[in-house]
């Protein structure tokens, strides 16, 4: 069955991946399925780094895994996140745009912990502000991780209220 996969068009596959109400196994299956080059057909294949760098430009094809309005349908976002996050082609720009707790809590946590020792260093009061960002509830909207870096520096001074 899934070599039948390999000879369909492109478009046929990002149909099959956007609308056909199949069995997880066969929309997986059909995702997985390498494009010919110069072809995009709107499905996210998640690649490794070592597929990533035959790219010309792999920040952009992990800029395009968070953009994609797909990711939801055949993929969780978690496993974006984490193939985002897991890669060395990820920015500081990509981690902004993932979910706070993803960054902090369920994916390479040390790459967490090295940007916000970068971005607190010794400033008690940023220290002070990402413990109290810690508490936020997990029903609430969620929080990006650039939210929450954002939310660590003090008010410019015009912009506090009395």
């Amino acid at each position: 069955m899934l070599d039948v996969l390999t000879g369909l068009h492109p478009a046929e596959l990002a149909w099959i991946a956007e609308k056909a109400d199949g069995p997880d196994w066969f929309l997986a299956a059909a995702a997985a399925v390498p494009v010919p080059e110069g072809q995009d057909d709107g499905v996210v294949r998640l690649l490794d780094d070592d597929e990533l760098a035959k790219h010309p430009d792999p920040a952009a094809v992990l800029q395009s895994w968070l953009d994609s309005p797909a990711t939801g349908e055949l993929l969780s976002p978690s496993e974006v996140y984490r193939a985002v996050v897991k890669s060395r082609y990820r920015t500081l720009e990509h981690l902004r745009q993932i979910p706070a707790d993803e960054v902090l809590a369920r994916h390479e946590t040390e790459i967490a912990l090295k940007i916000l020792l970068d971005h607190c260093g010794r400033s008690t009061q940023r220290w002070e502000a990402l413990a109290a960002a810690m508490t936020f509830d997990y029903d609430e909207e969620k929080t990006t991780f650039g939210q929450l870096l954002d939310s660590l520096d003090p008010a410019p001074a015009g912009a506090q209220t009395p």
